[in-house]
């Protein structure tokens, strides 16, 4: 029998999938040119974070919680996946320092919401 923690896991999976597998293939919903700009090419990947964040949150459910865990958790996964749909970008279209600069800002961005994570859960 399938619980409902099994069936959040498994659409948790299933939005990871798409997320990165519209992260590497973006034309397939959009039927925009692909830009010759490296920078443009790779931030037309990264909105498809959000399906993969969402899908990373769905996966590891927290507990009963605060809300501000909750909510610094989210964050989190969202910026994760925002990270790993430009890493993805940066390997499928190219290195430019403007885009390792934009990685260096998320994960800035992401300490002090996984420290927020953790001081409002304990």
């Amino acid at each position: 029998m399938i619980t409902i923690g099994m069936l959040f896991k498994l659409i948790g999976l299933l939005l990871i999938a798409a997320g990165i597998a519209l992260a590497c293939k973006p034309e397939w919903l959009s039927s925009r040119p692909v830009p010759t700009d490296i920078f443009q090419a790779v931030e037309r990947r990264i909105w498809w974070g959000v399906p993969i964040g969402l899908g990373l949150l769905l996966c590891f459910p927290p507990a009963v919680m605060t809300w501000q865990a909750i909510v610094s958790l989210a964050a989190s996964m969202l910026m994760i996946g925002f990270l790993i749909a430009r890493l993805l970008g940066i390997a499928l279209d190219g290195s430019v320092a403007k885009q390792w600069l934009n990685v260096v800002i998320e994960i800035v961005l992401l300490v002090p919401l996984f420290y927020w994570y953790v001081k409002a859960s304990s």
